[in-house]
């Protein structure tokens, strides 16, 4: 609850994602903000055991890579009607799961979530590079 209290706008970021995809106005970013709280959940979710936050991260990261996918052939952000609800089931969950953790826990989780991407960067740059 007090990270949510001292960062509002992380639950409102989520939700205005959801809505770019619902209403066609979304982008790249719109995309990252949804895969960013996908993964901080489950990160976090995994290191308290939370099974169903778990099961809904699987979910929406069906749907997360779904987008991708098509955003790869197509170069257009979108969603269909059950990842939106995929989607709406993330921001639903992570809202309810992060008020009932510590601070420390969402200050951990996105520290990991840095280190994980910054990892995932240099390892395409050194393929790249190869």
């Amino acid at each position: 609850a007090v990270a949510l209290y001292l960062n509002p706008e992380v639950s409102l970021q989520e939700r205005m994602a959801v809505e770019a995809l619902r209403g066609g106005w979304s982008s790249t970013a719109t995309f990252n903000i949804l895969a960013d709280a996908r993964d901080m959940l489950l990160l976090a979710a995994g290191e308290k055991n939370d099974k169903s936050a778990i099961a809904v991260c699987e979910v929406s990261g069906v749907a997360l890579m779904n987008m991708k996918d098509r955003y790869a052939a197509k170069r257009k952000i979108g969603a269909t009607g059950e990842e939106l609800a995929a989607l709406d089931l993330l921001v639903d969950t992570s809202e309810s799961f992060w008020k009932r953790q510590s601070g420390g826990l969402f200050v951990d989780a996105e520290a990991a979530l840095r280190r994980c991407r910054k990892l995932n960067a240099e390892e395409i740059s050194m393929r790249e590079a190869a």
